[in-house]
C-alpha cells in the first residue's frame, strides 16, 4: 500500500460514506448466513501459534483460543483459575500449588496432567529453545508434578507475578518426543486444550477454526470461527458492510464517523472499552546519535502528541506518558510528560552539538541529521503517526523519511535482528506491572522483546527488585520509581494511549468487551438467527 496524502485519504473517506448513504454494496441476503458460524477480520496472520514462542498479538489472541494456561485474567483483570481449579501459596512466597482439573483432555483426545505443566516450564526455559518468554517464570526454582493433578513450584524468592506469569498457554509433551521445538509442525498444527481446534490455515488468506466438544467447560456456543486475513483497513470496513466479514476492530475514523451512518446502525453495534495499547516512536539506541538523552528528549519536545490524539485517535484515547498508562496504579503521575514545545527541542538539539545548516537540517561533525522511521502498513494509525511526526520534526531541522513494511517482515526480521533507526509502533501493556522483558537490559539479544536495546542499571535493579516483592504497596512504589526513569530517558517517545474500537453486527450476541480485549470470552459468543 502506498503512501496516501492527506488528499486522497479525504477522497477515499467520502467515497466510503457515500457508499454507505446510498446502500450500494449492501447484501441483504447474506444476513440470513449460516448461524454456527462467526467470521473475523484481522490485519495480519499469526506467525506461530504455539505459546511458546508468541510475541505479537494477533498470534497471542487466536492461540488464546487454542490453549489455556494454569491461571486467566477475567474481564475484570482479576487472576482466576484456568486449567487449574484451585491453589495454595506459602506465606513467604517460596511455594506455590496448583491442583489441576481432572479430566481435562487435548483436542487429540489424551489426557493433560501435571507433566504438561512440567514440560512447558522446562521448554520455556531451555537455553536450547529460541522463546521470548525464557524470563517468564522468574526465580523458579524448581516444578515437579506430585501426582497426575499435582504441580508444585518452588521459588528461590518470592516472586510478585507468581500467579500470572502461569497465564501462558500450556502445551503437550506427547506430541514432541524429542524433536525439534524450533521448527515443529505443531507451531502451525497446534494441539491445546481451548475451547476451539485449528481446522485450517491457508497462508496469507484465513484461518478455521471449529468448536472443541471434549473442552472442559462445555462446547463453545459457535460452532466456527473464521478469521479472514485483510491487511488494508479499508477492505476490512468494506467486507463487514457487505457481509461478508461479522466483526472487525475498526480505526478511529471508521468508529466515530462511517459507522454512524443509518444504514450501519441498524445492523451493526460499536464497542469502546480501555485498553493498554500505547503507540510509540522507538529508537535504535545503537544508533550513536539516539544514546544521547537530550537528542531523544528534544525529539520528544518535538513532537505534538495532542494532535496525533486528535488526528490518529479522533479523540478515542488520549496522551501516554511513559511505560504504565494512567489507568494503571503503577503509573506514575508525577514523572515529565515532555509537551510539545519546539523551542525547548531546539535548545536540547543546541546543547547535544546540532546545528541547522545553510539547507535548514541539523549538522553534527559533517552529518545530517536524517533518519528512516518504519512502520507496518497494515497500521492506518501508525501510517498517520508516523506522519505526523515526520512534519514536526521537519519544522525543527530533522529530517525524517517514513517506510512501510508488510508486518510479519517488519515484526519477526526488521525488529528482531535490530534493522531499523527508528520504529512507530502500537503494543499492548499487560496488566501486571513485571516490564522485566520489555526493559531489562539481559532482554536485549535478538528475538527478545527490548529491542529497543535500553540499558539502565537503575531500571536493572529495581526491575529485579519488583519481581521479588509480592507486597502491592511496595511494588507500586517500586514500578512509579521505573516509570519516572523510563519517562525520562525517553527510550522511546510515548504518544498515546488507544481505546479498543470494534464494530460487529448485532446477530452477534455475548460480547463483553474488557481491557483485555473483546475476545476474552469469545466461547460464549453466539449467533441469533
Amino acid at each position: 500500500m502506498r503512501l496516501r496524502r492527506r488528499t486522497s485519504t479525504v477522497f477515499i473517506a467520502l467515497l466510503l460514506t457515500y457508499f454507505l448513504l446510498s446502500g450500494l454494496g449492501c447484501n441483504n441476503k447474506d444476513r440470513t448466513k449460516r448461524t454456527d458460524t462467526i467470521t473475523v477480520a484481522f490485519p495480519s496472520e499469526p506467525h506461530t501459534l504455539n505459546p511458546v514462542f508468541l510475541s505479537d498479538l494477533n498470534s497471542y489472541v487466536i492461540s488464546g483460543w487454542i490453549f489455556n494456561g494454569l491461571t486467566k485474567l477475567d474481564r475484570n483483570l482479576n487472576i482466576i483459575g484456568d486449567l487449574a481449579e484451585s491453589w495454595d501459596q506459602s506465606k513467604d512466597g517460596l511455594k506455590l500449588i496448583f491442583h489441576l482439573r481432572r479430566g481435562v483432555v487435548w483436542h487429540d483426545g489424551k489426557e493433560m496432567t501435571s507433566k504438561d505443566v512440567v514440560f512447558t516450564y522446562r521448554t520455556i526455559t531451555s537455553t536450547a529453545v529460541s522463546t521470548p518468554h525464557s524470563a517468564q517464570f522468574g526465580p523458579v526454582k524448581d516444578v515437579s508434578a506430585p501426582d497426575p493433578y499435582t504441580v508444585e513450584i518452588l521459588y528461590k524468592q518470592p516472586f510478585g507475578s507468581a500467579l500470572i506469569s502461569w497465564t501462558i498457554g500450556i502445551i503437550p509433551e506427547h506430541i514432541f518426543n524429542h524433536q525439534d521445538i524450533d521448527n515443529s509442525p505443531f507451531n502451525r498444527l497446534p494441539v491445546g486444550t481451548g475451547p476451539y481446534k485449528l481446522k485450517e490455515w491457508v497462508p496469507g488468506q484465513q484461518l478455521v477454526l471449529e468448536s472443541f466438544d471434549g473442552h472442559f467447560v462445555g462446547s463453545p456456543k459457535t460452532r466456527r470461527i473464521v478469521v479472514k486475513i485483510i491487511p488494508d483497513p479499508t477492505t476490512r470496513f468494506l467486507e463487514l458492510k457487505t457481509g461478508n466479514v461479522d466483526l472487525i476492530e475498526s480505526s478511529p475514523v471508521q468508529f466515530g464517523k462511517l459507522a454512524n451512518t443509518d444504514n450501519l446502525s441498524r445492523s451493526f453495534n460499536k464497542y469502546r472499552s480501555p485498553s493498554f495499547r500505547y503507540g510509540f516512536l522507538g529508537f535504535n539506541l545503537l544508533d550513536r546519535r539516539f544514546q544521547d538523552i537530550r537528542v531523544r528528549q528534544a525529539i520528544s519536545h518535538g513532537i505534538d502528541k495532542n494532535a496525533i490524539v486528535e488526528a490518529v485517535l479522533f479523540g478515542f484515547g488520549d496522551r501516554a506518558a511513559g511505560p504504565y498508562p494512567l489507568i494503571s496504579p503503577y503509573a506514575n503521575t508525577r514523572a515529565p510528560r515532555f509537551d510539545y514545545d519546539p523551542a525547548k527541542a531546539a535548545q536540547l538539539f543546541n546543547e547535544a552539538g546540532w546545528r541547522r545548516g545553510n539547507d535548514g537540517v541539523l549538522q553534527k561533525d559533517g552529518h545530517a541529521f536524517s533518519f528512516t522511521i518504519l512502520t507496518n502498513f497494515e497500521s492506518e494509525d501508525n501510517i498517520k503517526a508516523a506522519q505526523i511526526i515526520q512534519s514536526n520534526l521537519k519544522a525543527l531541522g530533522v529530517n525524517a523519511k517514513v517506510s512501510q513494511i508488510e508486518w510479519q517482515t517488519f515484526r519477526h526480521t526488521v525488529i528482531r535482528n535490530r534493522e531499523f533507526e527508528a520504529i512507530v509502533l502500537s503494543r499492548a501493556y499487560i496488566w501486571d506491572p513485571d516490564l522485566f522483558d520489555l526493559w531489562h537490559s539481559s532482554k536485549t539479544t535478538n528475538g527478545d522483546w527490548n529491542f529497543l536495546s535500553y540499558k539502565s542499571p537503575e531500571v536493572d535493579r529495581l526491575l529485579e527488585q519488583g519481581r521479588t516483592t509480592a507486597d502491592l504497596g511496595k511494588r507500586k512504589t517500586i514500578y512509579r520509581q521505573v516509570h519516572e526513569i523510563i519517562a525520562i530517558d525517553q527510550p522511546c517517545v510515548f504518544l498515546y494511549n488507544a481505546d479498543g474500537l470494534f464494530i460487529a453486527h448485532k446477530r452477534i450476541q455475548g460480547i463483553a468487551p474488557s481491557p483485555i480485549g473483546i475476545f476474552h470470552n469469545i466461547a460464549e459468543f453466539s449467533i441469533s438467527p
